[in-house]
């Protein structure tokens, strides 16, 4: 009897062994579908849990250190007109900080500079210079009325007040505390020209003895750095005597500060009477044909082009101020 209860438990538990490996029963499969799917679930889960783990941790690092802006190159054209009167400055103030003060800043220009009723002041860019935190700022000078182009007494007032912010003989009153303290003023467009006395001499009255003019490659913006060089070495061509005095005048006819050609237009004038002898001595010493390259350092001036050069031995009593004035055309 114990064995064959034995046997017959035997044959049950092979039964069950063989019905779990049986393709065919449906309760098996479904038990083994189950846990796959149970088991995939759980390592989905797993997985999502874990990259939101990571990303809140990460996050969370960042937001411990200080963030930093890398430096940007700020530029803002405000507007494109074709104005004839342009000029710039530059600002030490980043640009950002500018675009929202535009019209306080316009406001400034005109009441710094010697303008007409008629005419206005506009921004027409905005860009962060090569260093950090300066802005160059580019304004133009138009008529109030559309299309309509500035007066000539406008022009002519302007003009003073332009050469003068160039020469640094006066400066732009823009608000301190917005703005700062501007520098480097320039001159783009003018009509009709931009004359400079590069020595700022007063005019001297007497005979006009020499006349001269040539043309350097250079802006007036240049050779108003080398002024100084520029002087001495005329005075040493010009052989100049105790009694005479000379001036010299830089004109760039496009009306730009920053832009070759500028022509040099010079005179010498006799202050004294002295001997007739003398004077015609002394006239004889100056007909005589310029030296080469009108005497100035090729290294520095570069080649003199356009030399004019007259005498005046008849003797003219002339202002050496009318005798450099720019004409102007317009």
């Amino acid at each position: 009897m114990v064995i064959h209860s034995k046997e017959k438990k035997e044959q049950v538990q092979q039964q069950q062994q063989q019905q779990n490996l049986d393709p065919e029963n449906p309760e098996a499969e479904s038990s083994r579908c189950f846990c796959s799917a149970f088991s995939r679930l759980f390592s989905l889960t797993c997985v999502i849990f874990l990259v939101f783990s990571f990303a809140t941790l990460f996050s969370g690092i960042f937001w411990l250190f200080p963030r930093r802006s890398l430096p940007r190159h700020h530029s803002s054209d405000i507007v494109h007109i074709n104005a004839s009167v342009q000029a710039c400055f530059r600002l030490h103030k980043p640009t950002s900080e500018l675009i929202s003060k535009k019209g306080k800043l316009e406001r400034d220009i005109f009441s710094s500079i010697d303008l007409r009723n008629n005419t206005k002041v506009t921004v027409l860019s905005l860009n962060q210079s090569d260093e950090s935190n300066f802005t160059d700022v580019k304004f133009g000078v138009l008529s109030v009325h559309t299309n309509h182009t500035m007066r000539k007494d406008s022009l002519t007032s302007l003009r003073s007040s332009f050469v003068n912010l160039f020469a640094q003989r006066s400066n732009l009153n823009l608000t301190t505390s917005a703005f700062g303290e501007p520098t480097s003023f320039q001159v783009l467009k003018f009509p009709g020209g931009i004359t400079v006395d590069p020595l700022g001499l007063e005019p001297v009255s007497g005979l006009l003895e020499l006349l001269f003019s040539f043309t350097l490659d250079f802006s007036l913006s240049e050779i108003q750095e080398k002024v100084d060089l520029l002087k001495n070495q005329l005075e040493l061509v010009l052989h100049l005597e105790l009694f005479e005095s000379f001036r010299v005048v830089l004109t760039n006819h496009e009306g730009s500060t920053v832009s070759p050609p500028v022509t040099v237009k010079g005179c010498v004038v006799l202050t004294m009477t002295t001997m007739e002898s003398h004077i015609q001595e002394r006239f004889d010493h100056l007909a005589q044909p310029p030296a080469k390259n009108f005497g100035l350092d090729n290294s520095v001036f570069g080649e003199v082009k356009g030399i004019t050069y007259t005498t005046y031995p008849e003797g003219k009593v002339l202002d050496s101020d009318s005798v450099l004035a720019p004409t102007p055309t317009y």
